[in-house]
């Protein structure tokens, strides 16, 4: 079906030929008014975020051309519409994913300055304000810009064209006491049969709480558990899998158990 749809958007949406792009670019098509809206390549970067992971090597060519238009690869200040940090956003996205440190830097230097990173702690909330002065942060810029911190170079094809599907029997983490607490790693090493699992803070009137949480696809017979480094009995088996009790507090737990045993 994508290849179906390829072929026509590839002539006349983008309008590849030889390798090279148009000028212009089909922003959006209505078919009803048979309205074509073309624009610069920069207004195509969100279009080459959704065909990174199948057509890269196009997406690039979008991103290069949408960077020069933009200014991003001079050391002019970077210029963003007033509210409106959309090409920013998705300039950070095709950084990560390409590799592009110098651009990702002079645009992630911009969002520091200007985007209005916030950390509410009494809520134990992360959000950027964008500068739009609403009640509550813009999900949709906000949900974009974070999906430029983790990536990493090819992060976003990998995703789609080699996905994790162990992680769907590897040891899950589930039950977490959120937002009370959250976890900043979980991690599962399976040659040594060790999970490695972090949690934060906490809420700040939270601290000192009892918290719980379960770890399923694992055989907790065979487990041992150490918190902070230190061996603890502080769990149990509940439904068949394992119950770990702690506190509300930054910790490191580590569960080991028999490679090769319940999976």
């Amino acid at each position: 079906m994508f290849e179906r749809w390829w072929s026509h958007a590839e002539a006349h949406y983008v309008g590849l030929r030889h390798g090279k792009l148009s000028d212009t670019l089909t922003l959006y098509y209505d078919p009803i008014l048979r309205y074509d809206h073309r624009r610069g390549p920069e207004s195509a970067l969100m279009m080459a975020v959704y065909l990174a992971p199948q057509k890269p090597e196009v997406a690039e060519l979008i991103f290069a051309a949408g960077a020069e238009r933009l200014g991003w690869t001079t050391d002019a200040p970077l210029r963003e519409p007033r509210g409106n940090p959309r090409f920013t956003l998705w300039g950070l996205i095709l950084a990560r994913e390409f590799g592009d440190d110098a651009i990702y830097d002079k645009l992630d230097a911009h969002c520091e300055a200007h985007h209005e990173p916030t950390w509410e702690a009494a809520i134990g909330e992360f959000t950027w304000g964008f500068g739009l002065n609403e009640l509550h942060p813009r999900g949709q810029f906000n949900a974009t810009r974070m999906m430029a911190e983790p990536l990493s170079e090819g992060a976003w094809r990998r995703l789609f064209n080699a996905p994790n599907l162990r992680k769907f029997s590897d040891p899950t983490v589930y039950g977490v006491d959120f937002p009370t607490v959250c976890l900043s790693q979980a991690c599962y090493d399976a040659a040594r049969g060790r999970l490695v699992i972090a949690t934060d803070a906490g809420l700040p009137d939270a601290a000192g709480r009892p918290t719980s949480f379960r770890v399923a696809n694992l055989d907790p017979t065979s487990c041992q558990v150490e918190i902070d480094g230190r061996p603890s009995d502080a769990w149990r088996i509940v439904e068949g899998d394992l119950e770990i009790t702690t506190i509300v507090a930054e910790h490191v737990i580590l569960v080991t158990h028999e490679v090769g045993g319940l999976t």
